[in-house]
């Protein structure tokens, strides 16, 4: 039988996920990444690397990205 507390576990843990949800897409989609940090976050292709571009590359990019979506959520 289900008790009223794993209900209410489902029920938090159903709210929590759609807030965050709707926020980290917000974040990514509408107001909190630029298009800069979009592309930066991409990863060299292996052709680039070979070139002597750094495969590390993107990883700049990702803190602002990040910083974006926990300020927006």
């Amino acid at each position: 039988m289900t008790s009223i507390a794993q209900i209410a576990t489902l029920a938090t843990f159903g709210a929590v996920w759609a807030v965050l949800s709707v926020g980290h897409s917000l974040a990514d989609h509408v107001i909190g990444q630029t298009a800069q940090q979009a592309e930066g976050k991409a990863a060299p292709s292996a052709a680039q690397v070979a070139d002597g571009v750094s495969p590390r590359r993107g990883w700049g990019a990702c803190p602002g990205h990040v910083s974006s979506v926990g300020l927006v959520t």
